[in-house]
């Protein structure tokens, strides 16, 4: 499942951003783009980082901003930014990953969920992705990563 959502049309690789908020917009552009979220789910998960803090970096290096699927969410989907340096999200929270969840309900995500936890798990998958120049290598990688024996 998270092969068919992380795809060359949802991965992005970009040098740097100014800020998490930027890297946010940036990341799921491509989900905007084919109308899978709309606008004000960008403005919900930047609000939810504000009033949170930054709870969506769950592992070093990466980040995975969401907010509820009521705020506009159209389709099951994700996207993923590859920054080249990195973006603080808050104090000792460089993420060089963003990866956009738009969830339709509180099940259907599930087993990508699972499927990127197996990719994620790493250290070193982690920087094999950063390293990563062209988004092609990037699918590659979780390809390799998420089908790994479980």
């Amino acid at each position: 499942m998270l092969t068919e959502l992380l795809n060359i049309e949802t991965i992005q690789i970009v040098n740097e951003v100014a800020n998490w908020q930027d890297a946010i917009h940036i990341a799921a552009a491509p989900l905007l783009q084919q109308n899978k979220i709309e606008k004000r789910y960008i403005q919900a998960m930047i609000q939810s980082i504000e009033q949170h803090g930054p709870y969506v970096v769950l592992t070093p290096k990466v980040a995975i901003p969401h907010a509820r699927p009521s705020e506009g969410v159209n389709e099951l989907s994700m996207s993923l930014l590859n920054l080249q340096n990195p973006v603080q999200f808050g104090p000792d929270k460089p993420v060089f990953l963003i990866i956009i969840l738009a969830a339709t309900d509180h099940t259907t995500h599930l087993q990508a969920l699972v499927d990127l936890t197996q990719v994620l798990q790493e250290p070193s998958q982690i920087d094999e992705i950063i390293g990563c120049q062209h988004p092609d290598c990037i699918v590659e990688k979780i390809k390799q990563y998420a089908t790994k024996e479980r």
